[in-house]
């Protein structure tokens, strides 16, 4: 196997253990050598490790009592060179590099510091677990400079339990990342996770007697089910780590989304002099956050710069936004991410396609050659280099730049401008990054969606539409028509469809486009084939529907939503961002009778479930009490139909 960073290769032994750590790194600033690999256990990766010690000392690290870092090993078949393959094993292909670099000022030093840094690489995207340990093991580094740290440090991580840990499949996942509720799902963690509780009630009140399972059963419920906790035993101390069981593979460590939103959204609002139609859909006067989240979705070069600032600020950004856009839908964007590089890195930069980098050192602004986007972290300035290349499909056929044409359309009402609108009062109103989470992913769906409607619209032979696109070609054996994204009208489609045109066109030629149609492709079939669910869930949510419309959806949510399969991708429709069981709820008071009951039915269906009982905890009293009422008429019907019997 290989590894490379960025387009750098290093080899190194394929693991086929599966432990959680591979490698432990160390790393020193040396006054006569620069920055050096010191130590590297359990074994070494070949390659250059000038590479390697550049990565784990960042640039101006001696100005700095700490800084994180993080950098991703690829792994690659020796016979493979094609960068960001779709295949299942590209999830599994990266080992992620947690780095820390620490400045010890002493009169002993000859520049009166020493700079170290050391750095755990790990197949978990969750790498924000070991910042704790790894912080207790650069301490006793700095005491006692010997690979038996690193080789402590090594088994101590890969000794971690997880062995209980519930797994989940897509909709039970989308689910748990997309609300809050603390419980989700509580049925799936072992009675063993609460031993921690059991322990610390046992300190507290010592001469109470055992707890029975019942109470430890009751006491689960005050856990959050979106971690999964376990400890780590180093130099006798007993480490808590708690495991988010909801992340995805883009979706490394737990970078501040909002910070990065925050800056963007304050900056001083500024015309585009530099035009491009995968990025300025509305022209010069496009937001900012919608030219960046254009430019992830296209694949430009994009460089996140912070000048002056600490390396952690810029991985951040980078993380932030590989995060963002993936939303747990899409992949590919860590791959050709690189949280943190520096200007002696440039000349393998530039031509790595697509490349995602943070940098601090301000050389980069002056260069717009090395990038299609430069978004400065400090000032939330998001700019388009003038040496951008503009796609050889429209030159070739001479179609003029949008400047105008959106605006005269009248796209005010357009979802990326719904977009903005929504995210910009989120964020004053400091929402949880759940929350912001939540109305990417949103956005993202809607985007694919758009760019399913547009293939069947222009009769385009896609692999968004067939036996295994997101929809059928036709809706033969639907219960109810109706498929994709809802528009009010055909016109607004039409300009929707005209707005994102060039953006979809450019999202079509990307590595992260041909990993969604594989991962599309090789699905786990889903449990309701007969109708769209999101389809008619956004129509009952959007639309002023007739009496006898809304009828047939509700009636026919009845009738296909059964099994608790398809409760759970019923489930996975009503995110508690977008007011939970709602729209289901509105039916309980429907202006035909029949459709009442046949809201009552699925309530009580979502109830009954696993998850859903927790969706219906969030209802109001309102709408409880209706279904309340309705439940009693159920049963009072239900006991008049049975047959009495008597003893002649």
């Amino acid at each position: 196997m290989k590894t490379n960073i960025g387009d750098w290769y290093l080899s190194v032994t394929e693991n086929d253990v599966g432990e959680h750590v591979e490698y432990i790194l160390a790393a020193e600033f040396d006054v006569d050598k620069g920055p050096t690999v010191k130590y590297q256990y359990p074994r070494r990766i070949e390659g250059d490790e000038e590479l390697l010690a550049e990565l784990m000392l960042p640039d101006q690290a001696h100005t700095r009592e700490e800084d994180w870092t993080v950098f991703f090993l690829h792994k690659r078949p020796k016979s493979s060179n094609v960068r960001g393959r779709s295949s299942s094993r590209e999830h599994n292909s990266m080992l992620y590099a947690l780095n820390l670099a620490n400045t010890k000022v002493t009169s002993d030093a000859k520049r009166g510091a020493i700079v170290r840094a050391m750095a755990i690489c790990t197949r978990h995207s969750f790498i924000q677990i070991y910042k704790p340990i790894l912080l207790l093991a650069m301490t006793e580094y700095f005491d006692n400079l010997n690979i038996d740290v690193l080789k402590n440090l090594y088994h101590s991580l890969n000794a971690m339990d997880i062995s209980s840990m519930p797994s989940f499949e897509p909709y039970e996942k989308q689910i748990l990342s997309s609300n809050s509720m603390r419980n989700l799902f509580v049925e799936r963690f072992h009675v063993e996770r609460l031993q921690p509780l059991i322990e610390r009630t046992k300190a507290v009140h010592p001469h109470n007697s055992i707890l029975s399972h019942d109470s430890v059963k009751a006491s689960l419920n005050k856990y959050d089910t979106h971690f999964y906790e376990s400890k780590i035993k180093f130099n006798n101390l007993d480490i808590p780590m708690r495991i988010p069981v909801d992340s995805f593979p883009d979706c490394v460590g737990d970078p501040s989304s909002i910070l990065l939103l925050t800056t963007i959204l304050n900056a001083p609002p500024k015309s585009f002099s530099v035009l491009h139609p995968h990025l300025t859909t509305s022209g010069s006067k496009t937001h900012p956050l919608i030219v960046l989240i254009n430019a992830v979705l296209t694949e430009k070069r994009i460089v996140f710069m912070g000048p002056g600032r600490a390396a952690k600020d810029v991985v951040d950004a980078v993380l932030s936004a590989c995060s963002l856009i993936s939303s747990g839908i899409l992949r590919g964007f860590s791959h050709r991410a690189y949280p943190y590089t520096d200007l002696s890195k440039i000349d393998q930069l530039i031509h790595v396609p697509g490349y995602i980098a943070g940098v601090t050192n301000p050389a980069f602004e002056n260069h717009p050659a090395w990038w299609d986007i430069l978004c400065n972290i400090e000032t939330g300035e998001v700019r388009i280099s003038k040496s951008i290349k503009q796609p050889e499909r429209l030159l070739s056929q001479g179609v003029a730049l949008p400047v105008s044409r959106t605006a005269v359309a009248g796209l005010g009402n357009s979802p990326d401008a719904s977009f903005v609108e929504d995210i910009k009062p989120m964020i004053l109103n400091r929402y949880g990054e759940d929350a912001i989470r939540g109305r990417f992913r949103k956005f993202i769906s809607q985007f694919i969606q758009l760019c399913a409607a547009y293939d069947e619209a222009h009769g385009v032979n896609s692999a968004l539409i067939g036996s295994r696109g997101l929809w059928p070609v036709r809706e033969h054996g639907y219960v109810v028509s109706g498929h994709g994204y809802v528009w009010a009208d055909q016109q607004q489609k039409g300009r929707d469809l005209n707005h994102y045109m060039h953006v979809i066109e450019g999202w079509k030629e990307t590595t992260n486009y041909k990993n969604y149609i594989f991962d599309l492709q090789h699905q786990v079939p889903i449990p309701v084939t007969n109708m769209d669910l999101q389809h008619q869930i956004d129509r009952l949510r959007k639309l002023r529907m007739s009496s006898s419309s809304s009828a047939e959806i509700f009636n026919a949510i009845r009738d296909v939503v059964v099994n608790p399969n398809q409760i759970t991708q019923l489930l996975a429709c009503l995110p508690q961002s977008e007011d939970g069981l709602l729209p289901i709820a509105a039916g309980l008071f429907h202006a035909h009778e029949d459709v009442r009951y046949s809201a009552a039915e699925i309530i009580n269906r979502i109830r009954d479930h696993e998850a859903g009982r927790h969706f219906y905890d969030e209802l109001g009293l309102f709408h409880k009490l209706a279904f309340e009422r309705l439940n009693r008429k159920i049963a009072e019907a239900d006991s008049w139909s049975q047959p009495s019997w008597s003893i002649e």
